[in-house]
């Protein structure tokens, strides 16, 4: 007994679920509710009830079938789609609701009928679409379709599948599952309709070709175009080329004048329909410079009559050349106007304006071109010259034959028209009284007199200009006319709209005309003095209004007496009746030409509503005008704020309030409180809404008298109230200024002045000594005066040598009205110190420091000028005579030895000479070489350029340190080598870091590319050769680069001289080394230095370093030690020069 699935109810309804009926055959639906339910509430049948749309079911169809059963029948119900719902009613006494048991949806449909409106569209060719409208019915019914081609009934074809989603619609085209099928020119369709009541077919019978709508035409283009014709082409979209039937074209142009639905039809039936592009010649366009829509239509050849289907409009736009204008504007023998004084006149000319479709070119516009006078060509240009008149001012009485003309951009029209002006002795006589009355319909009654002299008369004109305004505005509209009898006096004329016109007539001859005659107003018909349209309020001010009128001209007949105005203040902009019920009224005598008139005693930002009438004789009067409603302009409030207060006084505030004024005529925008001199703004903002206001004034002075008012202000303020007069309390005094200090047996004596504002009685002072130390130390003390003046003593200044600054202040003390003491600010300090003679100790320790701090200055200068004078002559190179240098002697370091091709392993050489010098010199030399050999068993590291450290203790210590200088060698690449001793002493004593650096300035490959353990040479290495042991193999690029000594051989001249000796030139780059010549490599420190250079350098000179080491003529078999020099040639070599004997101490520093 459950309603559907996971419901819990206390009932079903039979059947179950969704119902659906046909229509004719009866509706029966059980409610049953659970028995097992009805025993446990005692609920039954009778309280069930069905219910659909919002309302119960009619009893009449509802039974009671058993205890839990009732039963709904229905014997006919209408067609229709609804929720029926069984419930439970309310039981309040129990207090039940009503309860749902069980619902079921009831469709009252028919069985599948045929479709309505069923269609098929191919577009382009390219698809087929077919849809239809099915019958209305509330039974769900699903309808199918698909076609056969010919007589293959077998063969079908369905919808495609992409397509069966959307109700009522099927589609067929190439991408489909089902393709579109283009060649078959006849469809067979048949539609299949279905539902819970049956089924349907329906076969329908579909021309296809007849129903292929094109795309529309593509690449239509203006190939060509003249004043009155345009060549197009455009192109059939693929695959319309190929359709059978052809493809038929339609071409509509419409121009910027024509309505809007005046499309003209060009004739197209000697068009092909087998092309695939067309081309169509447009001609009689009529205008010129005219914009032209043009748009193409295609259909299907085989449209059935009546049944066409044109595609969409393929559209273009087409301007046609321009010309000259196609017309003269339009004149008439009367259509001039002449106004003259004693001597001039002026000439107006009137034109009908030609069609815009005849402009025929931009810049258009009319000329006058050309005048006669008498005749005679005349040239003249007018003043003014519009599309509707031209004016000629202040030309002669004589008789003037103007001809006017079209123009644009492209010239002037073929023909001219002309208006004749006669000479004003010969003008005509105007027609008298011209009068216009306005009917309804746009019907004018016009009416004239005619002249005195109207003998001559043949006809009138009557024109008429559609115009926004009435004269005396000119016309500027378009111009018609008519002519008339001279016998006729009244003519009716019908305009063509309901606009604003203007009149004129002319009188005209057989030769000549009067020329326009203008209505200077209009009268209505059957209206006495109407009411005034023209009225208006020309100024406001803050008590009066200023009106302006003008009467109509029906009203101007000299009847006019006066004029009465309607007043009143209005209730509110909501409410328009007047205020207080009257309506007051002012009288302005006068006549028609009485303009203005003013309403005066009115109140300021009131707003008003104004009208008038006009008063004519016998007491009439015409009616009211409109109302004009203004407000007149803000004022100053009639009355100053009332009953103002002063409270909550202290000796810097006070409290004013008052009440707002009763008229202020304006909007609230400030308040200004005055007291004494001063004034302070309140704005209005902040007591919008208040009748009794108040606001709080601050920063007064102390124990001063003020007179309080207060004003309102609109755009202007109202007078001050009567002042209200109060004091402020005591307060405290002002600053006053630093008092006078002086000192009389030690003992202060101060004098001041009171201050500038008291703010009470000034009840006493207030004393404040603050006294200080040069040790830091204050104290402070005050004192209580009621006078201006007072005396301190100082006893420490008798008793405590150090001098004491005092810094004293005063301020004035007041009491308030509770006996509190206010107190103002400390002034300014006084100063006075108090002291006694001669310096204290503390100057004296700063005079002292200052002094030793001199005296140590002057002691360090001086011992750094003494300093640098010793080691200035420390460093004096001396230059010795010949044969007093010793020979070098030094001990190899393991680390200094260079890996060349040695038969063993290196090892440290002693080298010893023999000499043959005398004994001072032997004696000298001996113990340098003692010196040396203890520096080198106490492994010193000479080089580093200290003379000291080289560790020689002979005489010649000065010179020897000079020689050990170390020595920066540049090579070409500008890098800097490490330092090296080069002297007879220390010759060979190289420190690791010197070899490194050496080696590392070599030009040379890497150690890669060159084996140190074999025979062949490493380039970046020196190398030592001795005795009789195979050198190095140098190739001729090699040996350019180094210098070298000799070492172990006896020279033939000297056999133990033991002398260095260097060569002057670098002669030696240009020639080979020997292979076993037993020299030192070392690198050149002048190397790049040229030749002549070189030969400058004739005599050892101090500063140049050098220092005599041997022989000055060696010979080539000498055991000299030879550094840098150039090796010897094969053959015998001359003895080198004599400048060559000189060990360069500093070869970097030369000049060479």
């Amino acid at each position: 007994f459950n309603c559907g699935p996971g419901l819990k109810t206390p009932g079903i309804t039979i059947p179950r679920g969704d119902i659906e009926v046909e229509y004719g055959n009866p509706l029966e639906i059980y409610c049953i509710l659970n028995p097992k339910f009805v025993a446990e509430t005692g609920r039954n049948a009778s309280q069930l009830e069905f219910s659909t749309l919002g309302s119960l079911v009619n009893p009449k169809l509802v039974d009671v079938v058993n205890e839990t059963t009732i039963r709904l029948y229905d014997s006919k119900p209408a067609p229709s789609s609804s929720m029926y719902y069984c419930k439970l009613r309310a039981d309040p006494e129990r207090g039940l609701n009503v309860s749902s048991v069980c619902l079921n949806t009831v469709s009252v449909g028919f069985k599948p009928q045929e479709v309505k409106n069923f269609s098929c569209i191919s577009r382009n060719w390219e698809n087929l679409t077919c849809t239809w409208d099915p019958p209305k019915n509330y039974v769900k019914t699903t309808y199918k379709l698909n076609y056969h081609l010919g007589t293959n009934t077998r063969m079908r074809y369905a919808c495609p599948k992409t397509t069966e989603t959307k109700e009522n619609f099927c589609l067929w085209d190439q991408r489909t599952s089902v393709v579109y099928r283009q060649p078959y020119e006849t469809y067979t369709f048949k539609l299949y309709g279905n539902n819970t009541f049956g089924k349907i077919s329906q076969e329908i019978v579909f021309h296809h070709y007849a129903n292929v709508v094109p795309s529309k035409a593509t690449n239509l283009t203006i190939l060509d175009k003249t004043t009155n014709s345009a060549l197009i082409e455009w192109a059939i979209v693929f695959p319309m080329q190929n359709f059978p039937p052809g493809v038929i074209q339609k071409v509509e142009y419409l121009s910027q004048y024509d309505k809007i639905d005046n499309w003209q039809t060009v004739n197209t039936s000697h068009l092909s329909i087998k092309n695939s592009i067309y081309k169509l010649n447009i001609t009689g366009l009529k205008y010129a410079n005219t914009a032209y829509d043009i748009r193409v239509f295609m259909r299907s050849a085989a449209n059935l009559p009546g049944e066409e289907k044109w595609s969409l409009p393929a559209t273009i736009t087409v301007k046609t050349k321009d010309a000259i204008p196609g017309a003269p504007p339009k004149t008439d023998i009367g259509s001039f106007e002449v106004t003259a004084d004693l001597y001039t006149r002026d000439v107006y000319l009137y034109w009908q304006q030609i069609p815009k479709y005849m402009y025929n070119g931009e810049n258009f516009g009319y000329k006058v071109v050309y005048v006669l006078e008498n005749g005679v060509p005349k040239n003249i240009t007018p003043h003014e010259i519009t599309k509707t008149y031209a004016v000629f001012k202040k030309v002669s009485f004589n008789s003037y034959r103007f001809a006017i003309a079209s123009e644009n951009k492209k010239g002037i029209s073929a023909q001219s028209s002309e208006i004749f002006v006669p000479a004003h002795s010969e003008s005509f006589p105007e027609p008298i009284s011209f009068t216009k009355i306005a009917f309804k319909n746009s019907i004018y009654e016009l009416s004239w007199k005619p002249p005195q002299k109207s003998n001559q008369i043949v006809n009138y004109t009557i024109f008429w200009c559609d115009n926004k305004m009435d004269r005396p505005f000119q016309c500027t509209g378009y111009l018609n006319w008519t002519k008339v009898s001279h016998k006729e006096t009244i003519k009716n004329i019908t305009v063509p709209e309901d606009i604003l016109y203007q009149f004129a007539i002319s009188a005209n001859s057989d030769t000549g005309s009067s020329g326009m005659v203008w209505a200077s107003c209009t009268v209505i018909r059957d209206r006495g003095v109407g009411k005034m349209k023209s009225f208006w309020i020309n100024r406001i001010g803050a008590r009066f209004i200023e009106l302006g009128w003008k009467l109509e001209c029906s009203d101007r007949i000299g009847v006019v007496t006066g004029f009465r105005i309607y007043y009143c203040p209005i209730i509110e902009p909501r409410n328009m009746d007047c205020k207080g019920g009257e309506l007051l009224n002012t009288t302005i005598l006068g006549d028609y030409n009485t303009i203005h008139g003013n309403i005066t005693d009115l109140k300021p930002y009131t707003t008003y509503k104004v009208a008038i009438l006009v008063l004519t004789k016998n007491g009439g009067q015409g009616q009211p005008s409109d109302y004009q409603f203004n407000t007149t302009l803000e004022a100053s409030p009639d009355m100053p704020p009332e009953n103002v207060e002063v409270s909550q006084i202290t000796n810097t505030t006070m409290l004013v309030s008052w009440k707002r004024p009763t008229s202020m005529n304006g909007v609230l925008r400030y308040y200004n409180i005055y007291y004494n001199n001063e004034v302070q703004k309140f704005e209005g903002s902040e007591f919008q809404g208040t009748d009794i206001n108040s606001a709080t004034i601050t920063s007064l002075s102390s124990f001063t008298n003020y007179s309080v008012s207060v004003s309102a202000c609109t755009t202007s303020c109202s007078l001050k109230s009567p002042p209200v007069y109060v004091q402020t309390d005591i307060g405290a005094p002002g600053l006053m200024d630093a008092p006078t200090v002086k000192f009389n047996n030690f003992s202060i004596v101060l004098f001041w002045k009171a201050p500038k504002f008291t703010a009470g009685h000034l009840d006493y002072y207030q004393v404040k000594v603050q006294q200080s130390d040069d040790k830091m130390n204050d104290s402070i003390s005050i004192y209580n005066s009621t006078d201006n003046e007072k005396q301190i003593n100082i006893d420490d200044c008798k008793t405590e040598p150090l001098p004491r600054t005092y810094r004293v202040s005063v301020r004035a003390v007041n009491f308030d009205k509770n006996n509190d003491s206010l107190a103002g600010p400390w002034s300014d300090s006084g100063e006075g110190s108090c002291y006694v003679t001669g310096p204290s100790k503390v100057v004296l320790a700063i005079i002292w420091v200052f002094v030793l701090l001199v005296l140590s200055l002057i002691i360090v200068f001086s011992s750094k000028r003494i300093w640098r004078r010793c080691k200035e002559m420390q460093n004096v190179e001396v230059t010795l005579p010949p044969g007093l240098a010793s020979t070098c002697e030094k001990e190899k370091v393991q680390e200094y030895h260079v890996q060349m091709h040695w038969p063993n392993k290196p090892q440290r050489v002693e080298i010893e000479h023999k000499s043959q010098n005398s004994a001072d010199q032997e004696l000298l030399l001996q113990k340098k070489k003692n010196s040396l050999r203890e520096g080198v068993m106490d492994q010193s590291i000479v080089g580093e350029g200290d003379g000291d450290s080289s560790g020689c203790s002979s005489g010649h210590e000065s010179v020897s340190s000079s020689i050990i200088s170390g020595t920066h060698i540049s090579t070409d690449s500008g890098t800097e080598a490490d330092k090296r001793t080069c002297s007879p002493d220390t010759i060979f004593s190289t420190t690791d870091a010197t070899l490194s650096s050496l080696r590392q300035h070599m030009l040379s490959k890497s150690n890669s590319e060159n084996d140190v353990s074999g025979n062949n040479w490493v380039k970046s290495e020196p190398y030592v050769m001795l005795g009789g042991q195979a050198g190095p193999i140098l190739t001729p690029q090699d040996d350019q680069f180094f210098g070298y000594c000799r070492v172990g051989e006896s020279p033939t001249k000297q056999a133990s001289s033991g002398y260095v000796s260097l060569p002057p030139t670098s002669s030696y780059l240009q020639n080979p080394l020997p292979s076993n010549n037993g020299y030192v490599s070392h690198p050149p420190c002048w190397e790049g230095i040229s030749d002549s250079a070189a030969v400058n350098v004739t005599t050892p000179t101090a500063s140049k370093g050098y220092v005599m080491a041997g022989d000055i003529n060696p010979t080539t078999t000498s055991s000299y030690v030879r550094l840098g020099w150039e090796k010897p040639n094969s053959t015998a070599q001359p003895p080198p020069p004599a400048y060559n004997d000189y060990v360069p101490h500093r070869q970097c520093d030369f000049n060479l």
